[in-house]
Order: structure tokens, then sequence, then C-alpha cells
């Protein structure tokens, strides 16, 4: 009789086979469906990214950065899909979800030109100081009681501890944000330099515009700063008039100063505004006075021949942050890029310079750091951000204009500078001109030489008291990140305020003048490479807290 059913064994011995070949057959399978996932992802990427591309190219005036080496943009996905560039229905193939406002292409220039894009979240700096407000605050972060779409700080430096912004090679104090119009208003956290403000008191707009003051803020410092932080700043309103009625005149520019009632509204004397250090407002005392605020953060006046800080302030639309950063002196909010060599670093942006000699003149690191003075097409300008552990006389007189030949050359510029190897530095120039009582801030560099090293020029960024020095209270810098902070009370300048007195900076941010013979602080200032000599980062973010380090 013929069988017409399997066996048991013959059953098994199918199954068993087909297992084998669902084994070899499944991942085969799964591979094509896993390949075509990700290949459908690549696709959607590739358009996203195509997409960004072309926003970038079409705008590219917001992204000038992008010039250089290894900066970095952020596009936002939002914007490619208002702007169409984008579908309204399209999802992020990372995970399949909507995108949202914090979703951005970010962009990076390549060392072979090209550009990287790769799909990231960004903080904004306005919805990440939102997060510090609460409900009832009255110190810290305060919202304002006439307009709901305003908020500022008040307090001291405990009270504010997280509004540091370190944005185009400064260290600025978040003064206010507008949560509508998505701006922010800033002020330097350090006098950028120490100057006359006027030849003669304002009493009208007009007089203020030709001020010393404002000409060094809307020219000199305006155009220190990288293109793409000139464009993100916006021209504002600053109150000009008298200290009791500070709106008494007004003007609209890009820089400008505090006025008294917003430093009055952040708590006057120890409060985040007070940096223990002279420094001028924006406003007239009387007709014949300035105000300022004074080293203990009293508010007074003074003729427009003293020579205080200045702190420049500006507005600017909000900005995207990077992760890492908490609005701490120590880990100010930021943005991510940064410079990869001496060609793209920004003005005010710190260097780590290696140091050869066993003086430990830049502590046991061998690093003396500098700080971004200057640019030019062949060299950058850099001062040290510190003091030499030397103090020394300037020379036995100061008759003539200064020389190389001066003893504070022969005693202590020239040995520190023979330890600085000769591959990273270049002749500069710098300006020896008197600066007597009514010099506009430019008299100073109408006189010049030729040298390897000097000293700070006043009227130059950073020839006031940026850095700690000698007194331990300053609260506008970390003191660990200063190079030998407590030698002097004083440093002296390349420029004589007389036949008889060389001008220096004193502890109290005031600049002063000295007689020759006495002994004051050393601030080296050299030139670095650039242009057709550029010398690469091989680390650092240009923070005071991470410098650049050259190669």
């Amino acid at each position: 009789m013929k069988k017409n059913a399997f066996t048991l064994v013959e059953l098994l011995a199918i199954i068993v086979i087909m297992a084998s070949m669902l084994l070899i057959i499944l991942p085969s399978i799964n591979n094509t469906i896993k390949n075509s996932e990700e290949a459908k992802k690549q696709e959607s990427l590739n358009s996203i990214y195509m997409a960004a591309e072309n926003y970038v190219m079409a705008n590219y005036d917001e992204y000038s950065s992008l010039d250089n080496i290894g900066s970095t943009e952020y596009v936002y996905i939002m914007d490619l899909i208002n702007n169409g560039y984008l579908s309204i229905d399209t999802v992020n193939p990372n995970n399949d979800s909507v995108f949202n406002s914090k979703d951005v292409v970010k962009v990076t220039k390549q060392e072979n030109g090209t550009f990287k894009f790769e799909l990231d979240y960004i903080k904004n700096l306005i919805s990440t100081l939102l997060e510090q407000y609460q409900e009832g605050n009255e110190v810290g972060l305060v919202k304002d009681e006439t307009n709901p779409n305003l908020y500022y700080y008040t307090g001291t430096n405990e009270e504010v501890a997280n509004n540091f912004l370190w944005y185009g090679g400064h260290q600025w104090r978040i003064l206010e944000f507008d949560t509508e119009a998505k701006t922010l208003t800033l002020i330097t956290q350090q006098p950028l330099t120490a100057i006359q403000p006027a030849s003669s008191i304002w009493t009208t707009k007009e007089e203020y515009e030709s001020s010393y003051i404002k000409t060094w803020l809307n020219d000199y410092f305006w155009n220190s700063l990288n293109s793409s932080i000139q464009n993100n700043i916006l021209a504002s309103t600053f109150n000009i008039g008298i200290y009791t009625d500070v709106d008494e005149i007004t003007t609209t520019q890009k820089v400008g100063l505090l006025d008294e009632d917003q430093y009055k509204r952040a708590g006057e004397a120890d409060s985040f505004l007070d940096i223990k250090d002279y420094f001028w407002l924006g406003n007239r005392h009387s007709s014949s006075y300035v105000r300022h605020v004074n080293h203990i953060g009293n508010l007074n006046g003074s003729g427009p021949s003293g020579s205080y800080g200045v702190r420049a302030v500006i507005k600017i639309s909000d900005i995207t942050i990077i992760e890492d950063s908490d609005g701490t002196i120590a880990s100010s909010y930021r943005i991510a890029n940064k410079a990869t060599n001496t060609n793209n670093v920004q003005v005010g942006e710190y260097i780590n310079v290696p140091y050869s000699g066993s003086d430990n003149a830049c502590g046991d690191d061998n690093m003396c750091t500098f700080r971004v003075v200057s640019k030019d097409n062949d060299s950058i300008k850099v001062a040290l951000n510190g003091l030499l552990p030397t103090t020394s006389q300037w020379a036995d007189n100061a008759n003539y204009n200064i020389t190389t030949n001066d003893l504070i050359y022969t005693n202590v510029l020239n040995g520190f500078i023979e330890n600085i190897d000769s591959k990273y530095i270049t002749m500069g120039t710098y300006g020896v001109g008197m600066y007597e009582s009514g010099n506009s801030y430019a008299v100073p560099q109408s006189t010049t030489i030729t040298a390897s090293i000097g000293l700070p020029t006043v009227g130059e960024m950073f020839s006031g008291n940026d850095i700690e020095v000698t007194t331990g209270s300053k609260i506008f810098v970390d003191v660990n990140t200063i190079e030998n902070p407590f030698v002097s009370a004083y440093y002296w300048t390349m420029n004589r305020y007389s036949s008889s007195y060389v001008r220096d900076v004193y502890s109290n941010g005031t600049l002063s003048y000295s007689n020759p013979p006495l002994s004051h602080g050393i601030r080296a200032v050299i030139y670095l490479k650039s242009g057709t000599s550029t010398i690469t980062f091989s680390t650092g973010e240009g923070t005071p807290n991470s410098p650049y380090v050259l190669q």
C-alpha cells in the first residue's frame, strides 16, 4: 500500500532544513530593510543639508564667519521651512519627530574649504535666561513692572552670578532682555581702556557726538569687532542727559555708555555693575563735570580731563549658545565659534605663548597669557594679561620721546623678549606720543617707534585696568587667569604726561602719571606673526580660562 504522509522523522528533517534556510535568508532580508531605511534616512538628511546650504548661500552676509576654516554657524530648521527651502511636513529622520524651534543644521567650514553639515539642536540665550526667573523675584532676574516683555538683573554678584556672556572677544554682563523684540542689552564686564571723555562738557547732542569717548566707542572699538558681531548689533537709544534727568538728551548709535538710571536699577554700589574701578557714565554731572562711578561704587562727577575706564554698552539680537555653559564667570554663556590661527583670531581673545625663561614670569606652566589688542594684515598686537614678576623704573627722566634705549627696555623688556621664540614674534609700531590734559585718545599714537616689544599705549584696547592689579578686590576677572597680579599697584604705559612725568595705570582704574625714577609694574606688549606667516593654535577656545595655545 502506497504512503501519502510524511513520517515524524521526515517532518523534523524538513523543519530543520527550513529553519536553516531562514537563518541564512533573514539576516539578508534584515540588512536589505536596514540598508533601505538608512538610504532613505540619508536621502532625507541630504535634502535638509542641501536646503541649509542653499539658504546660507542666499543669506551669506549673515554667515560671513564661514569664510574662516573651523568656524561654525547654525541654520534654524524652522527658517528653512518658513522660507520655503523645506516642506512644512518635513520630519527629523534621526527620530521621526516633528522639528521644533531649537532644531538646527550645524554648518562647519572644513580644512579643504567645503562645508560639513550635521543635524543638531541649540539653546537660545533668551530662553535659557528665562529659566532663571521666578514669579515675585526681587533680586536676580526681575520682570519690569511697566513692560511685561522686559526682564532685567538687579542685585549683588552673589545674587546675579549667572549673566556672564563671552561674545566677540569680550566678557559681557547681560543688563536686560526683551522677549518680544528678542534683543539683549549688554555691558562689558571689564573697562576696555582709560581715556579722557571729551575736551569739554557736552550739553547738547551735537557736542556729545564729537566727544572723544563717543568716537572711541563707535570708531575704534566698533572697528575692532568681527563683522559677524557687528552684524548682530542694533542701533539703539542712549541717554546722555544730566544725571538727574538722563533722557534730557538722547542719541541713537551702535555703541554707547551706561546711564545713571541703569546703574541705580542694578543696585548701585556693591551690585553686579560695581567693579571696584572708576568708569564713566554717559551723563554729565554739571556744566563742568562728567558723571562717573568710583572705585567703591559711588556716583560722582569729575572734570573731562580725568582719565577713567570705558565700558561699552550694546544691544544685540538673540543668539544661540553652546550646551556646556552656565553663565558664571568661569563658564560664561558663549557661542560655538572659535579661531584656528592668528589670522582669524578676534580682538579681545586670549592666547598662550610658550616662555623658556626660568624666572617664573608666567607661572609654572611657562605659558604667558596675552590678550589681542589689535590686528593688521601681517601681525596681531597682544598685551600681557597681567604683569611681569618685577617692577622697574622708567628712566632718569622723561624729557624726550620714549625710546628703546630707556632703562625699562634694557633692564626688563629685553630680558623678557629673549625668552620667547622668534618664530612667533615680529617687529611692531608703538605709539609714544604725549597724553596731556585735554588730549584725544588718538594723540598718543601720533609719535611712534618700531620695536620687538613695548608697553600699552594710552587709548588702545586694554590700556586701562582690565586686569587685577595688587588689590585682590576686583570682581570683573578671575584672578587665577592673571599673570603676577599683585606685583604692583601701578603699571607703566608708553606715553608721557609732560616733560617730567610718564603716564601709568593705577589699581583703582584711573590713568595717572609718575616721576620716571619711580618703580612700577611692567605689562609687556608684543606683535605675533599673522598674514602670510600665520601661526596655528594647537588647542584652546580663546577665553580667559581656556586661551588659544600657539603651536
